[in-house]
């Protein structure tokens, strides 16, 4: 995969399980990049499902720090999320299973 930031390794391998269950046979260089591009469809996917989760106040608050990326500070992200979602574990297995059925549904 590449290295530009830095991958949860659960994740690639729940990926590159996904790539044997639907018998993939592609060579080094495809594989990254298939790798690459699931990895960043469930990064997507899992954004969006935590937003959609927020109470409304925190919701906004970020929305609007959406509007104006000056904002954007890690210590702003963290106040919105850092409370703002309640079970993150269930949200990202939901989002796991989501995305397996998408993936193995549409390859």
């Amino acid at each position: 995969m590449s290295m530009e930031k830095p991958r949860n390794p659960v994740i690639v391998h729940f990926c590159e399980a996904l790539m044997r269950k639907k018998g993939l046979e592609l060579t080094d260089e495809k594989q990254e990049a298939e790798l690459d591009r699931m990895y960043s469809l469930y990064e997507s996917m899992l954004g969006r499902r935590m937003v959609e989760t927020l109470p409304e106040e925190k919701k906004a608050k970020y929305m609007e720090i959406l509007r104006d990326l000056g904002q954007l500070d890690l210590q702003k992200i963290e106040e919105i999320f850092g409370d703002g979602i309640s079970d993150p574990a269930a949200i990202m297995k939901e989002t796991l299973e989501e995305f397996s059925d998408i993936y193995l549904e549409n390859r």
